[in-house]
């Protein structure tokens, strides 16, 4: 097992929500201890993040320019030890490609909610801590029932910048609790 934790986002063409997720995380996480990247189910391999979305990055002082859209592999869901996807189709489609990534897969509203539930005194180190909050959240998965809408994060492709400063203030709030439990042990 590495000592790197492995953290993948994915979404439909890895341009908008998963890039965005991608980005805030790595710019939370400690490079030396965590792995994020993003890709996207139909991934519209070697393209920019959507304007929109580069927007709402900069907005958060973070910089997209580099960033390259990607197809996902099952490669990559096996190498991961996280897989948060923009909605529940997109978690299907990861446990359709890799079935045994089950237990690993959620969607970034989900894991929030899961995490909310988790005993943060039972959590050790960095990247032992997030595996271990992974392993706790599948535990409670089903526990809290919710409308399936309340687990999405919209598309915002081409409706404008209010869609997509919903969907980016959406994934920031879901990664919030989690990126934070993740990386500080109190």
């Amino acid at each position: 097992m590495s000592d790197v934790f492995d953290l993948l986002f994915v979404c439909t063409g890895n341009i908008c929500r998963s890039p965005t997720a991608e980005l805030i995380a790595a710019s939370r996480l400690p490079r030396e201890s965590f792995r994020v990247h993003s890709a996207g189910t139909y991934g519209l391999e070697g393209y920019t993040i959507e304007p929109g979305a580069a927007r709402e990055l900069t907005r958060l002082g973070i910089d997209s320019a580099a960033f390259r859209a990607r197809r996902i592999t099952a490669e990559h869901v096996r190498d991961a030890d996280l897989v948060l996807t923009a909605t529940r189709e997109h978690r299907s489609a990861v446990v359709t490609l890799e079935p045994a990534a089950l237990r690993k897969t959620f969607t970034m509203r989900e894991f929030a909610r899961l995490v909310d539930a988790v005993d943060k005194a039972a959590l050790g180190d960095t990247a032992d801590r997030a595996r271990l909050l992974v392993r706790l959240a599948a535990e409670r998965r089903g526990q809290v029932m919710v409308r399936p809408d309340e687990d999405d994060v919209a598309d915002p492709y081409g409706l404008g910048g209010a869609a997509y400063d919903r969907a980016a203030r959406e994934i920031a709030e879901a990664l919030r609790h989690p990126l934070e439990v993740m990386v500080n042990p109190g």
